[in-house]
Formats: C-alpha cells, sequence, structure tokens
C-alpha cells in the first residue's frame, strides 16, 4: 500500500490559469478529440477530456488525462481535485489523499478539497488529521455547517468535549430545532460540567418530547450530578415507568437513594449494577449466590468488585461475617491485592485471584451485596476500625526509619487511577484528581513533615515540583519486593495524618486506623453522601469538600489552616519517647514535673478546652449552614484529636 505522506500547510503564490468549480465537476466543456491531432493537445483539452470522462464514470480516461492536464500546468488546483475524485472513485484512496493535498497546496483556502481530504482521513482513522480539514473547510466556506457537526462528534470521540462545544453552536445556529443535535449539545455540556445550561436544553427537550427516555434519564443524572438529589428521583422514576428494565435508572436510583441515606431503597437498586452493560460483568457459578441465611459450618467464596478502594472499604463486611458465623471464608480478589489481603486480613481463610477461584465452596457473594444481604444502613455498618492490619514486621521496620522525625507526619495522595479504558471513568478520575502543585501549597504550615503516598500513576508530577515543598520519597523497590501496599500500609500506621483525594489510599488508610482527610470533587461519589463533613464508614475520617466544580485551592487553603490548628498547641505531643528521654536527661524537668508529668497537664488542659467547647457547641443551633455551629464542631474535632495524640504518647512513654 502507498504510503500516506503527512501533509504540510505550505504558502505557495503561484501564477497562471486558476480553474474553480462550484462542485465536484471541472466547468470546462469537453470536446471531441481526434487521436490524429493527438500532438497538438493543450492543457485544456486533457482537463475537457479528462473530465467529461470523469462525468461518464470512465474513471482510467478520466486519471489518464487528469495527470496529463496536471503535467502540463500542475498549478491548476481543481486538476488535483478532480484528479482525486477520480482516483477516490476508483477506490485508490492513498493517490486520492496526494491529489487533494496537492490541491490545497495550490489553493490554501479551497473548501471543497479540504472536506474531501477530512473525509478520507477520518475513513483511515487519522482523526487528528481529519479534524484540521473539517476545520479548514468550515472557515474558508462558513455555511458547510454539516462539516462543524462533524468537528464536534469528531472532537467527542477524542475526549476534547470542551472544543466541541463552538462546533455544535454553530450547527445550532442554522438548525435550531434540530432535537438530536440539541440532545448531543446538552450531553457535551454535561461532559464539561456546564451543567444549568445543560438541564435547561432537557428541559426544554421534554416539553417537545415528555416521554423521551434519553432526556428523562439524562434530566435526572444532571440534577444528581448539582447535588439536586430530591429533584432528581423523579425524573429516574419516570424512566423505569415508561422503561421498567432500564438498568441506568435503576443502578443511578440507588446511588442516589444510598447518597441521601437511604440504605434500605439504595441497596435493592444498587444491585442493577449488573445489568449495565459496562466492564462490571456477572461471575457465574454452578454453587448458589448466598441469599443471607445462617453460613455456620459452611464455606463462602466472596469476591472483589470494581476498584482496589471498593475492596478496603468493604472488606470490613467479610470480617464482620466471620464474627457473625463459624464460616469458612475464600475471597477472591484482585490480582495486585493478593498478598496484602491475605497477610493484612487475618479474619479471611484463603485468598485467591478472580481468575483463580477454586471449586470446593458452598455458597458465593459479590463483595459490594453483603451491604445488601446483612441488611446494612447507617447505624449497623460495621466499624471495628481498625479492620485492617499492616505486617507488625514492616511496620516496625518504618517506625524505626521515621522516627527521627519529630514533626507532625502527613501522608499525601493527589491522585486516582486514570489507567481506566471508558472516557466517562477517566474523567471521573481526573476529577477526583488534584495537581501536586495545588498539594504544595501545604508546605506553607511549618512543624509538618509530607511523605508521598502516591504509586503508579501520577507519580511524573515529582519531576515538576517546586523546591520549596519538601516531600520525602520512597526508594523504587518500596510496595514492590513485599508486595502491593504492603510498605504504604506499615508506613501509614506510623504516620500522624493522611490527606488524600478519594481513591484506594483513604480507604487504606481509614481501615488502617490512622485520621484521614479526604478532599471531595463537586459533586462527589455516592458514599460520601450530601454536604457532610463526616462520614458513617470510618469515624477517623474528615471530608474536605469542594464548593464548586474543580476549585482545589479553596479545598487546600482550608486544609492549610486546620493544619496550623492542629501542629500550634504542644510541640510535645509530636515528640516520641526517645527524643523526650533524651531532653529530661541533658535538662532539668520544668518546675520539678517528669516529662510524663508534663503530657498530662497537657492532657488536663486539652480535657478543660474540649468541656468547654463542647458547652458551647450544645448551645448554638444544630445546622451545617449555622457557620457558628461549623466553626466550633471543627475545633472540637481537633481538640479530640489532639487529646487522643496526647493519650497515646503517654501510654507509649510508660511503657
Amino acid at each position: 500500500m502507498k504510503h500516506v505522506k503527512p501533509f504540510l500547510f505550505l504558502c505557495i503564490i503561484c501564477a497562471g490559469i486558476t480553474i474553480q468549480a462550484s462542485d465536484a465537476m471541472a466547468e470546462f466543456d469537453a470536446k471531441e478529440i481526434s487521436p490524429a491531432s493527438e500532438q497538438k493537445l493543450t492543457f485544456e483539452d486533457y482537463f475537457n477530456r479528462g473530465t467529461d470522462a470523469l462525468r461518464k464514470n470512465d474513471l482510467d480516461t478520466a486519471i489518464s488525462n487528469l495527470n496529463k492536464a496536471k503535467e502540463a500546468k500542475p498549478i491548476v488546483p481543481q486538476t488535483h481535485f478532480n484528479l482525486g475524485f477520480a482516483l477516490e472513485r476508483k477506490n485508490d484512496i492513498d493517490g486520492a489523499i496526494e491529489a487533494y493535498k496537492d490541491a490545497i497546496l495550490q489553493r490554501l483556502d479551497y473548501p471543497k478539497a479540504h472536506l474531501q481530504l477530512a473525509k478520507l482521513l477520518q475513513g483511515r482513522g487519522l482523526l487528528d488529521q481529519a479534524i484540521k480539514h473539517f476545520q479548514q473547510a468550515i472557515q474558508f466556506d462558513a455555511n458547510n455547517i454539516d462539516a462543524a457537526l462533524t468537528v464536534a462528534r469528531l472532537l467527542c470521540e477524542q475526549e476534547q468535549f470542551e472544543n466541541a462545544l463552538p462546533y455544535f453552536e454553530r450547527f445550532l445556529q442554522k438548525n435550531p430545532q434540530d432535537a438530536n443535535v440539541r440532545f448531543e449539545y446538552a450531553n457535551t455540556l454535561n461532559t464539561t460540567n456546564h451543567l444549568e445550561k445543560a438541564v435547561e436544553i432537557y428541559f426544554d427537550l421534554l416539553k417537545g418530547n415528555p416521554t423521551g427516555v434519553g432526556i428523562l434519564y439524562n434530566t435526572a443524572y444532571t440534577l444528581k450530578k448539582m447535588g439536586r438529589i430530591e429533584e432528581a428521583m423523579p425524573y429516574y422514576e419516570a424512566v423505569l415507568k415508561h422503561k421498567p428494565d432500564h438498568a441506568e435508572a435503576h443502578f443511578s436510583l440507588g446511588l442516589a437513594y444510598l447518597a441521601s441515606g437511604d440504605f434500605k431503597n439504595g441497596w435493592p437498586e444498587y444491585e442493577w449494577r449488573w445489568q449495565r452493560n459496562t466492564q462490571l460483568t456477572p461471575r457465574n457459578f454452578t454453587h448458589p449466590q448466598w441469599d443471607g441465611s445462617s453460613l455456620n459450618g459452611k464455606t463462602i467464596l466472596l469476591h472483589a468488585e470494581q476498584g482496589l478502594g471498593d475492596t478496603f472499604q468493604f472488606v470490613r463486611y467479610v470480617k464482620h461475617l466471620k464474627n457473625l458465623y463459624n464460616v469458612t471464608i475464600i475471597f477472591a480478589s484482585q490480582r495486585p491485592l493478593q498478598t496484602f489481603i491475605s497477610r493484612c486480613c487475618p479474619y479471611i481463610d484463603q485468598v485467591v485471584t478472580l481468575d483463580a477461584v477454586p471449586a470446593d465452596f458452598d455458597v458465593h457473594a459479590p463483595l459490594l451485596t453483603l451491604p445488601l444481604l446483612l441488611k446494612s444502613d447507617e447505624k449497623t455498618i460495621p466499624r471495628d476500625i481498625p479492620y485492617i492490619t499492616p505486617d507488625p514486621t514492616l511496620v516496625e521496620f518504618w517506625k524505626r526509619r521515621l522516627q527521627k522525625d519529630t514533626q507532625l507526619k502527613v501522608g499525601i495522595c493527589w491522585q486516582g487511577n486514570n489507567k481506566y479504558s471508558t472516557p466517562f471513568l477517566r474523567a471521573v478520575v481526573a476529577a477526583k484528581s488534584a495537581a501536586l502543585a495545588t498539594f504544595a501549597q501545604l508546605g506553607s504550615v511549618k512543624g509538618v513533615t509530607f511523605y508521598s503516598l502516591q504509586r503508579e500513576t501520577g507519580v511524573d508530577q515529582l519531576n515538576t515540583l517546586s523546591d520549596d515543598f519538601k516531600l520525602v520519597t520512597f526508594e523504587e523497590n518500596f510496595d514492590q519486593s513485599r508486595g502491593r501496599f504492603m510498605d504504604t500500609a506499615a508506613v501509614i500506621k506510623n504516620l500522624d495524618l493522611v490527606i488524600s483525594v478519594d481513591t484506594s489510599i483513604c480507604h487504606l488508610s481509614a481501615a488502617i486506623g490512622t485520621p484521614v482527610w479526604t478532599l471531595l470533587p463537586e459533586p462527589a461519589d455516592w458514599r460520601w453522601m450530601i454536604k457532610r463533613t463526616d462520614t458513617p464508614w470510618y469515624p477517623n475520617m474528615r471530608l474536605f469538600r469542594q464548593t464548586k466544580h474543580g476549585d482545589w485551592d479553596t479545598v487546600i487553603h482550608t486544609i492549610c489552616q486546620e493544619l496550623e490548628a492542629l501542629v500550634s498547641p504542644s510541640e510535645l505531643i509530636n515528640k516520641q519517647p526517645t527524643d523526650l528521654t533524651k531532653e529530661h536527661t541533658q535538662q532539668p524537668a520544668v518546675c520539678g514535673m517528669t516529662t510524663v508529668e508534663q503530657l498530662k497537664k497537657e492532657q488536663t488542659l486539652l480535657e478543660a478546652k474540649f468541656k468547654q467547647k463542647a458547652q458551647k457547641l450544645s448551645s448554638l443551633s444544630v445546622s451545617l449552614q449555622n457557620p457558628e455551629f461549623v466553626k466550633e464542631l471543627r475545633a472540637l474535632y481537633l481538640l479530640s484529636e489532639m487529646r487522643e495524640r496526647v493519650t497515646e504518647k503517654i501510654a507509649t512513654w510508660e511503657e
């Protein structure tokens, strides 16, 4: 196959005849030419003969004569265009591409040549090049609105949704009543988080098509995305009225219920995740699925699903099952977690990978179906933390490695897994992730050492990190030689705090028992519910939410203030026993007090402050819309964290 060379736009100024036509055919009249006069043929003769043959679909004659016309006068763009047209009809696509490129070289503002070339490049899958030539066709012919629509769709296919919007708008200026394109435009607005405008179009489309299932669903989806959960639910219900088996509507309605705290109605609808025709495929076994009946004396196979963070969050229910029944538990995990789960979840009897399921078991269940089978609601979520126990040998190893650091030790994680195969999931992860440069603002807080918990994805940002932000990173074999997450978990156990975006690290850290501050996008995932700064899933976690989509700077600014409040009250809280011993032997105790006595005095002061704040809080109107209530609640939380750390230090010293 002939190689298609990349086309470079060149500005060529040429003299001679320029032939233009209003369509793909030449404007010259073809004349009868006898063989005897062959030697006297001019450019015009060859051009006319080739054009006439092209009209008659005599492609070989057309190509032969147009090539001769091109040789006689190579600067005429119409010749190259007609030759390209003939070659395209003959299915010589490589030749046609080159001919159209030659036509454009002779005349850069040649919209038809750009358009024909773009179509062929699109057919070859060379979408970047195709888009450029469609754009050129539109630039030189403003009335070519079909090309504008094609560009809009191709840009969406390339996940350049924001760039697609002006081309949708250009098409709709000429065709404002095209409901299908308006729907596409609204969906693109939705994807780019222009939500108010998107929902306005959906509402308008519903006036003309009130039973349109797709419009109803997207209206509900957008309202939910805007945090207007209660408004969204009737639209989901309308979808199900017209199409009872609409899996996406069932699933999304389930997420809406769960986000609003209605677990009873949420978990059954969440089971529709298996019918969504996504990457999530139900696992079929000859053994029955567990129905919630007694498991005493039985063996159950529980299989992981979805992301690693989901496994960290919901493996708590596996421990809960072990506490409820005399049951043998086999857990099928994602391959990266096999070693970790087998060594850090001692209540599991056997761990296999998802592709190596044993034959000997009685019943099975997907991991995220356990809350439904156990009738779990907000009050009965298992909160026995920690329910993941890092390897004690590694915990001690990293304790020795980090013990010289007497500052507040804070781990950070800024990006989720961006390697999902679908554009939607990649967009979700992008919305949940923050740039490391944004996290670097935390460096303004004194008395804190920051440790990178970022692995796999996002580590490339370390190369562009400002020297002003001191971030401790770990060696190359970290989490490699001992197994995925093994070192990470042991390090987290030795940290005072983890600050993370919504990814597996925040779940792992909380499950281990380390205090976690989680950064959430707007809108946040269903599991974090609505407008809450706490979560029923983890009593040791605080939530820091965006107030508007994409605004991480405000979130980080708030966290900086909270960090400063956390480290300022007492340096004693952060010091290790070895450091305290050294100080105690080098200088006399203050006012005759031992180091333990100093810490206990600090504990007494914190207790008094805590009671004072609690009393003040009880006198305020309980509402997250009340700024004073929120301020005092935050202060009470910080005092509680400091009190716990002082208590831990006293216990460590007295050992």
